[in-house]
């Protein structure tokens, strides 16, 4: 291995698009930089693809693109004896069979492989359903066995991993506490307080597990249910509610706005590979996460002191968010223990020293 190790990261999107590789791996790479780590990054997909990715139509540009993408990938080929260490976000390539990291394999690179959801399960966009058949999630397994080492984000993944190679590494999706933090806002005794959820178009259909609890809240207590997502799921029959729209300068004035962050989750396969990322998002900005017992949230959450884990059932999320809007202090304390405790285990300073040792630093 050269003095100062190289490594060359294929991932799925442009840099600054994704959420999930914001807070994987792009967040790291100045540290990975200061560390005398040389870096590379090669997207599968470019900016022109990304505008038109989720739209309906636009099928023979989509087609021309990813296959564009593809060439890309065989192309770069050529150069990984350039690098120590090949690191795959995800998959090499979003559709087909594992071709390019089954050549890396053959050429004896050092794959590290990094994924944060339940990827070997089959779950396709309603707007990309055209190309479902090609998923191929059977690959992953293939590839976690393959690599040197595999990092994934919360216990359940871990456990899966270990079915094929005993090389899994726990490394949480983090947040940067000198981004995520809290704002100065004024006494609750002032003010409504803010009961808040943020997240996508894919998971806005997890919002109706607490849609009744809300309504039920709502005849007893003044409250804002906030919610930041790129689709509004509307709630017409609280009496205020409030969209905001997803806007990347905005995010965390929008989100620190919260004083409650609520993150549902049914039961399923696909929910046990979650991190509990909205839950660590809402207490990175001393929000208090109130989360559904399914899923990870309870390894993110500490209940009844960095916020509540419950059932989901409407009395249960009822009785955990009155317990915090009849007690003011209480809320605001939990908030700041939130924000303490994700410092110690979910933040980009506390999972440094294991970044750096996935790549023998």
């Amino acid at each position: 291995m050269s003095q100062n190790p190289r490594v060359l990261i294929l991932c799925p999107y442009p840099l600054g698009i994704s959420p999930g590789q914001r807070f994987r791996f792009e967040q790291y790479l100045d540290v990975l930089r200061a560390n005398g780590i040389v870096i590379e990054i090669q997207s599968f997909l470019d900016m022109d693809t990304m505008r038109i990715l989720y739209k309906p139509g636009h099928v023979f540009q989509k087609v021309t693109n990813v296959l564009a993408g593809f060439l890309r990938r065989v192309a770069g080929l050529r150069r990984v004896f350039d690098y120590d260490y090949i690191f795959i976000h995800r998959e090499a390539t979003p559709i087909g069979p594992p071709f390019i990291e089954a050549a890396l394999f053959l050429l004896r690179r050092k794959v590290i492989f990094d994924f944060d959801d339940a990827i070997f399960i089959s779950k396709t966009s309603k707007v990309n359903r055209v190309v479902a058949f090609a998923k191929w999630s059977s690959k992953i397994r293939f590839i976690s066995k393959h690599s040197i080492k595999v990092a994934v984000c919360n216990n359940y993944l871990v456990n899966w991993v270990k079915q094929c190679n005993p090389n899994a590494v726990l490394l949480p999706t983090t947040i940067d506490l000198n981004y995520h933090k809290p704002i100065a806002k004024t006494s609750l005794s002032t003010r409504r307080p803010v009961i808040g959820w943020t997240g996508t178009q894919s998971t806005m259909v997890y919002l109706e597990l607490v849609r009744e609890a809300l309504v039920e809240l709502q005849k007893r207590y003044d409250f804002e249910f906030r919610v930041i997502c790129d689709v509004d799921p509307k709630f017409p029959e609280l009496k205020n509610y409030r969209f905001i729209k997803w806007n990347l300068e905005s995010e965390m004035e929008d989100l620190a706005g919260m004083d409650v962050g609520l993150m549902p989750v049914p039961q399923g396969q696909w929910e046990q590979g979650k991190v509990g990322f909205k839950a660590i998002q809402y207490s990175g900005v001393a929000a208090v996460p109130v989360v559904s017992s399914t899923g990870s949230g309870h390894e993110v959450v500490l209940h009844g002191k960095t916020g509540f884990v419950v059932d989901n059932h409407c009395a249960d999320w009822v009785e955990a968010l009155a317990a915090l809007l009849d007690n003011p202090a209480q809320l605001e304390a939990m908030g700041r223990a939130a924000r303490e405790y994700i410092d110690t285990k979910y933040s980009v300073r506390s999972q440094i020293p294991t970044y750096m040792g996935l790549f023998g630093k």
